[in-house]
């Protein structure tokens, strides 16, 4: 069995390979191209097995490489202290990291989701970004109407109702009423993009629209929630007990303790999007 470590990079990726006994046979950076790496990996005989760090490219580089070896594991970069701890770090060296941890067996996999969660889980990411942008739109807004010595709490200044009222009173005091104009143009523009995504999410959750109607049944919890819980949760199954969703959702404690001696707190790992709706919930409950 030959164990392949991948830093891969937008460009470049850095590979180093281990045989049955550990021994480094092959180390090479080649281009980050589909042609490329699988080239690479379809010239290296017997079984194989890969390795790489989670992140944007992982992936992608998980489905094009699934077909050409035995296994291709998505690992947690937090749990690489062999990389993140070391003193000569480089690409290089990063690979060779990466084989030796699948060598020993001591990678941390990353869970994989169905196709039908995937795409849903990318609609969701999307929303809950739209929705940052809308925010910080209004925040803009409200800044500059702060700025020339206007306060209104309430969400009353994003309407439209008496916009035009409020920018003519706003210029005959001799403000800069273009730069709002552009504000109020930035927020419709976010607020119309963020109803996009929420058409995309209904969309993307047909195919599982009977677990979203059962999350909904849970108290304060309505679609966008809905949908956020299903796409990482998925069916309820991939997470093997309460302790650990505990874990994955940021709501467990952290302890650092030595003979009854030291601290007690709130987590501070575990999904956001998933700890964000398990606390308005329990917020609005």
């Amino acid at each position: 069995m030959k164990h392949i470590g991948m830093d891969v990079h937008s460009t470049t990726t850095d590979a180093c390979v281990r045989n049955g006994r550990g021994v480094i046979v092959l180390q090479r950076r080649i281009r980050t191209t589909q042609k490329e790496l699988i080239n690479f990996v379809t010239g290296i005989e017997g079984q194989k097995r890969v390795v790489v760090e989670e992140d944007q490219m992982a992936d992608w580089v998980t489905r094009m490489m699934q077909p050409h070896v035995e296994e291709v594991i998505r690992c947690q970069p937090q749990y690489n202290k062999l990389i993140s701890g070391s003193e000569d770090k480089c690409d290089k060296m990063d690979a060779r990291a990466l084989s030796e941890l699948l060598y020993l067996n001591r990678i941390k996999p990353v869970h994989h989701p169905e196709i039908k969660y995937r795409i849903l889980r990318e609609a969701v990411r999307a929303y809950w970004v739209a929705s940052q942008d809308l925010t910080r739109a209004k925040n803009r807004l409200k800044g500059w109407y702060l700025f020339n010595g206007l306060y209104e709490s309430g969400r009353s200044i994003y309407s439209v109702r008496n916009r035009g009222k409020r920018l003519k009173a706003m210029q005959q005091e001799g403000r800069n009423t273009e730069l709002a104009e552009l504000l109020y143009e930035q927020m419709d523009t976010c607020r119309l993009l963020k109803a996009k995504h929420i058409q995309m999410m209904r969309k993307t959750a047909r195919p599982v629209k009977d677990l979203v109607k059962l999350v909904t049944t849970m108290p304060a919890i309505g679609p966008i929630s809905g949908y956020t819980l299903v796409s990482l949760l998925e069916d309820g199954w991939r997470i093997p007990n309460k302790r650990k969703l505990w874990r994955y959702a940021g709501l467990s404690l952290r302890r650092y303790e030595s003979r009854d001696f030291g601290m007690k707190g709130s987590s501070k790992s575990g999904n956001r999007l998933l700890k964000r709706v398990v606390m308005s919930a329990a917020i609005t409950i």
